[in-house]
């Protein structure tokens, strides 16, 4: 099953692409958050790719519970949701510490800014495949 792993910021959102079967991830960069635009953007990614499931990280606290952010990853779930493919499964998946990791990854490397939104969703995806 192909997945498309979403690491949602209200300027830009990570995107990493990935395979269940063969238990494959790779980060695929980044799209600048413009609303609509960018929805119809990752469908069109969707399409493209033949992705089964997308996978959006969920920012949870330290304790597990839900601030603000994760409302507005839960808003942003849902009008992706509604312009998704039916045949297309959608996940919210707990991303606590997948930024960090991805600041870890990215030691000494000097376009951190540029990469950081596609590594977290290379992240994130990695820990989904590895809990299958």
């Amino acid at each position: 099953m192909k997945i498309l792993a979403l690491d949602y910021g209200s300027r830009r959102i990570g995107l990493a692409l990935g395979d269940s079967r063969l238990g494959l991830a790779t980060p695929v960069g980044s799209l600048e958050n413009r609303g609509e635009a960018t929805l119809q953007s990752i469908v069109e990614k969707v399409k493209e790719h033949g992705v089964s499931l997308v996978l959006v990280g969920l920012p949870l606290t330290p304790t597990g519970r839900e601030g603000q952010r994760a409302s507005e990853v839960k808003e942003f779930f849902s009008r992706l949701r509604e312009l998704m493919p039916q045949e297309v499964d959608m996940l919210l998946w707990d991303e606590r510490d997948t930024t960090q990791e991805a600041y870890r990854l990215l030691q000494g490397h000097r376009k951190k800014r540029e990469l950081k939104d596609s590594l977290s969703a290379y992240v994130l995806l990695l820990e989904y495949l590895e809990s299958l």
